[in-house]
């Protein structure tokens, strides 16, 4: 009775907050239920350890162990980012600090650098002595990027570029051909939100509510690459010179490996 009563009480309270139908409303509470039950499932306190890298690893987990709209990703972004051992990391939308707390992280670990652009003041997200936040349209700040870098005494070569914006298709068709450019030879652009929907699903079963985008990021992704992808399902392929990874759960993450560095390398 206590469950009905918590149910007939919040339903409410879920069409205040913008739902539109009695099912969306169920089914909002219900993923508050599962949120609550996955909360229960911490893992284990780490065993004491000398390895900064099992340290901020588990610092990582239990970050993801929070139910947000890109908590499914938060171990992918860091064990991708991690593997290029980056001197250069640029994060492009900030928000609440999800992805910075991953970035930030990798950035102490190889003593490289974070920049982190965001229309929005989120300068107090990161604490690492080597981030820079600049509040600004990132689409203007890469016309003056290069100086910027310059003016600090950083080669502006992007090692890891993490894109989360407007998720419109102009924009996102702007940012890749404005900050593509300063990728390293060896570089990854991580892309979030290229399968948003609504509602969209974690690898758990519970799900939480986004909004209908017009693919605007994946197809974006598709005018640059030159060809269909079908951001529904997982997938590996290697096109047009990069190794292409995409987890299709939690809205979506698209990882472009640039490869043609390592074809270039063995050739010669």
């Amino acid at each position: 009775m206590h469950v009905l009563r918590t149910m007939k009480q919040r339903i409410p309270l879920q069409l205040k907050w913008g739902l539109r139908h009695p099912r969306e409303a169920v089914a909002h509470l219900l993923d508050r239920l599962a949120r609550r039950l996955r909360r229960e499932r911490t893992h284990p306190p780490l065993a004491a350890t000398s390895d900064p890298v099992a340290s901020e690893w588990h610092a990582i987990v239990q970050r993801a162990a929070r139910a947000t709209d890109i908590s499914d990703h938060l171990v992918t972004l860091f064990s991708e980012t991690l593997a290029l051992e980056p001197k250069l990391i640029v994060e492009l939308g900030v928000r609440g600090g999800e992805s910075t707390f991953v970035l930030e992280r990798v950035a102490r670990l190889c003593g490289g650098t974070l920049v982190s652009v965001d229309i929005c003041d989120c300068a107090d997200v990161s604490r690492y002595e080597r981030a820079f936040f600049v509040q600004a349209d990132d689409i203007a700040f890469a016309g003056e990027f290069g100086e910027w870098c310059r003016a600090r005494g950083i080669q502006p070569k992007v090692d890891v570029l993490f894109v989360d914006t407007s998720h419109e298709l102009d924009h996102s068709v702007e940012e890749i051909s404005c900050w593509f450019p300063f990728l390293a030879p060896r570089a990854k652009a991580i892309f979030h939100d290229t399968n948003l929907s609504s509602p969209y699903f974690r690898k758990d079963g519970s799900m939480g509510f986004a909004w209908n985008n017009a693919r605007g990021v994946v197809g974006a992704l598709e005018r640059y690459l030159g060809t269909r992808l079908d951001e529904k399902t997982d997938f590996v392929e290697v096109i047009a010179g990069w190794l292409v990874k995409h987890h299709a759960h939690c809205n979506g993450l698209t990882i472009l490996d640039r490869i043609s560095a390592l074809t270039r390398s063995a050739i010669h």
